[in-house]
């Protein structure tokens, strides 16, 4: 599995090269704006959802290279490649997560942007979690719309639940860690079905 990660590292350092520079306006936005503790903040959410998405979007030129199709005569099994993806996917998330440290801590509201590092660990969970599968299971042109359809929906039901929330007067959130164990626990049934998906698949 070391190929598998040296070929991922390998991808994601050629094609995410522009991710670097967006990393780098919207920690700096987020930095500049720490007198906005709303409007601020929030800018901390842009780069961990583009990392979630960004492993994803490599299967896209796995499949114009052929690399997928080639894989199969490789030494590895299909259930090795889907786990080495969703490790880049957590690392990446991770890598986000520690550079966002030290922004929160040099914001004038760091309290309040606590929050928003809190959300960054779900997100970059949550973001692969229902593009990965689907990507796998239809391959990337497909899996990006169904990707998008569902996106819309989940944002759709977590607005509904708000507005349910506050005319029932019942809380509208969930501790951190609770959001990051539920949000760890879709990772992995993602990465299961991933697992299936890709192994059912004609190439």
């Amino acid at each position: 599995m070391k190929g598998l990660f040296y070929k991922e590292a390998r991808s994601l350092w050629h094609f995410g090269k522009t991710y670097l520079l967006m990393l780098v306006i919207f920690l700096g936005l987020a930095l500049y704006q720490s007198t906005d503790s709303s409007g601020g903040a929030v800018w901390m959410l842009y780069p961990i959802f583009f990392a979630g998405t960004l492993p994803a979007s490599l299967i896209g030129d796995d499949e114009k290279s052929g690399w997928l199709t080639y894989c199969d005569t490789l030494p590895v099994t299909r259930r090795q490649i889907v786990t080495v993806k969703y490790i880049t996917c957590l690392i990446t998330a991770a890598a986000v997560c520690l550079l966002a440290v030290p922004v929160v801590l040099l914001r004038h509201d760091t309290v309040a942007a606590m929050l928003f590092l809190a959300m960054m660990a779900p997100v970059g969970l949550i973001v692969p979690s229902v593009m990965l599968p689907t990507t796998y299971k239809l391959g990337a042109t497909k899996g990006r719309v169904v990707y998008i359809v569902m996106l819309m929906v989940v944002a759709g039901v977590c607005v509904l639940l708000v507005n349910l929330s506050k005319e029932s007067g019942a809380p509208a959130t969930l501790s951190p860690l609770a959001t990051t164990a539920i949000s760890l626990a879709v990772f992995i049934g993602s990465w299961a079905l991933s697992v299936k998906w890709f192994e059912g698949r004609e190439l």
